[in-house]
């Protein structure tokens, strides 16, 4: 059995910035730190990273408790903007890839993504992916990127899983993905296109998700 962990944003989904918006309403008691979060490049990043790197910004000395809660205001607003309909939208190709792998027995789907797991089930659950995915690596079960693809094949393995393949957008991701020894595909769906992602090391690189047979056969070749 394969196992495919996908990252989220910019992979399977994307918003008119909904995320950001609601980061930035739980960071307004701290101007400082707001502001710096508009300068910020967060393709590939961790929620508590992006949390603690703003933090730093209005004050040097940054707790846990802090940093947790930012990520709890962060998760009532994004909670509020899906439920107002400001949500996300499943990228092109998406939705067939995704449940062309499901209905597979020699496939297992999982997450491979910085946002929390609550932050996560949010985004997806109003896609309808979110019951597709048996399980995760998630930004609550560690900080470093790579830690979260260790999560979330170590998960993988215990479902049966013998091999594994890590799916984004980003550099970070084929990065994480190779500290952790697995091989990785860059799709370039988000601001990185194939040629960055092949020089960052990506195994394979796809342009999108679009073509359904030509996609399933790059996941499982």
């Amino acid at each position: 059995m394969k196992a495919l962990l996908f990252d989220l944003d910019g992979t399977l989904t994307r918003s008119a910035g909904a995320g950001m918006r609601s980061l930035g309403k739980a960071l307004h008691q701290r101007p400082r730190a707001a502001e710096h979060l508009k300068s910020m490049r967060l393709d590939g990043m961790t929620d508590r990273a992006i949390v603690r790197l703003t933090l730093i910004a209005e004050d040097k000395s940054v707790s846990e408790e802090a940093i947790d809660e930012v990520l709890a205001k962060y998760l009532d607003l994004l909670e509020e903007a899906c439920a107002a309909g400001d949500a996300f939208c499943t990228l092109p190709g998406i939705d067939a890839l995704i449940a062309r792998l499901h209905a597979r027995a020699d496939v297992v789907l999982g997450l491979c993504t910085g946002n929390v797991e609550r932050g996560a089930r949010l985004k997806l659950s109003g896609t309808g992916l979110w019951p597709r995915f048996r399980f995760g690596g998630y930004g609550s079960d560690a900080e470093p990127r790579a830690d979260i693809v260790r999560a979330a094949w170590k998960r993988a393995q215990a479902l049966g899983a013998k091999s594994g393949l890590v799916i984004g957008d980003t550099p970070r991701d084929v990065s994480a993905a190779h500290e952790a020894g697995l091989p990785a595909l860059g799709v370039a769906t988000g601001r990185f296109s194939m040629e960055e992602l092949l020089q960052c090391g990506a195994d394979k690189v796809i342009a999108d998700f679009s073509d359904a047979d030509n996609s399933e056969t790059l996941l499982l070749g």
